[in-house]
């Protein structure tokens, strides 16, 4: 704990003021380790009229431990009598408490735990299930005789309001400091004194930490709503980054495509140019396969030449001699007829019949 030593001085000095008002609350006398846990327990964030007033109803109620075991924390409240907030969770805990001493034993029963040494003890009763500091360091040091003061939230908050602790620090951080401060023969006067103050205190502590709680959620309750309206506006502006970042990658894209396009629109227009150009200059590209003679090795196709032999397909001229059938004119002789014109000679009758 932060300035111990200022704290030791104030918490001595305080211890001292309450003992000169002699107002001592002295422990009830418990034969039984079991009595005594329970009511502990009852004693927890509470006072010691209450506490009593609560265990005279849980005797009066119960007919053994193993019937408050098996009972349910509401249950238990109301053998008790108990209508605190704690109630419940004050029932929860005796309940699971005896619980595992009956899972441990078979039997509630804590007989066994005194079969061990200081260090196990102090290990088998702090592990019980549900149990708190306070219950554990007042069942040790009545019990067991292991010094110790203990201390709930309602002694930490008082011890810290007049002073004594760092406001700061855990029940559990005070509880094992105040430990450190009590000498072991002290611890149960110590301990009876501060209960005394708590008795003394306790609604008027109980109002000043309610207000306290209100107040608490209170800025808790501000908090929240600035947290979420900071939220709200962080939202908002992400939104907005995030609306900028897409339209500037929507910009990027668009002019990347645009510069696509224009790109293909001028390949396009350079490959209708070469190929008009290819077109006309075609002829002369005829030419180019004489530049593939350059290897020597691809002379050789200077051979295929040899096809220009192909041109002696020019004999087949030789139908021209089809033209034979021109002699189809023979018919021409034919004409032979024409010697017909022998009457000719019948003219020479008529030459006869005139010189007749």
């Amino acid at each position: 704990m932060k300035n111990s030593k200022e704290f030791s001085t104030k918490f001595s000095a305080q211890v001292k003021k309450l003992k000169k008002l002699k107002k001592q609350s002295p422990a009830a006398d418990m034969p039984d380790p079991i009595d005594v846990l329970v009511y502990t327990q009852l004693l927890w964030e509470s006072t010691t009229p209450a506490a009593d007033a609560a265990w005279e109803k849980l005797i009066a109620a119960r007919i053994d431990w193993h019937e408050v075991r098996v009972s349910t924390p509401s249950e238990i409240a109301g053998m008790c009598g108990d209508k605190s907030t704690l109630a419940e969770d004050r029932g929860g805990r005796l309940k699971a408490m005896l619980n595992h001493l009956y899972q441990r034993h078979h039997e509630v029963t804590m007989t066994p735990e005194f079969e061990q040494g200081k260090r196990d003890l102090r290990e088998a009763i702090e592990a019980l299930d549900g149990i708190t500091p306070f219950v554990s360091a007042r069942w040790l040091m009545l019990c067991a005789d292991i010094g110790g003061v203990p201390v709930d939230d309602q002694l930490r908050w008082m011890l810290a309001d007049s002073g004594c602790v760092d406001d700061t620090a855990s029940t559990e951080e005070v509880a094992a400091w105040v430990c450190r401060q009590v000498k072991t023969d002290d611890s149960s006067d110590v301990h009876a004194t501060l209960q005394a103050w708590v008795n003394s205190k306790s609604d008027q502590v109980a109002k000043q930490r309610a207000k306290e709680a209100q107040a608490a959620a209170r800025v808790a309750k501000k908090a929240r709503g600035n947290a979420i309206s900071k939220r709200a506006v962080a939202q908002e502006a992400a939104a907005v980054k995030r609306a900028e970042a897409a339209a500037r990658a929507a910009a990027r894209k668009s002019a990347a495509e645009l510069a696509e396009l224009e790109k293909a629109q001028a390949a396009a227009s350079i490959r209708v140019v070469t190929t008009k150009t290819e077109t006309k200059k075609a002829p002369a590209k005829k030419k180019a396969p004489a530049k593939k003679k350059a290897p020597a090795k691809k002379k050789a196709p200077a051979k295929k030449k040899a096809p220009a032999k192909k041109k002696a397909p020019v004999k087949k001229k030789a139908p021209a001699k089809k033209k034979a059938p021109v002699k189809k004119k023979a018919p021409a002789k034919k004409k032979a007829p024409v010697k017909k014109k022998a009457p000719a000679k019948k003219k020479a009758s008529a030459k006869k019949k005139s010189r007749k």
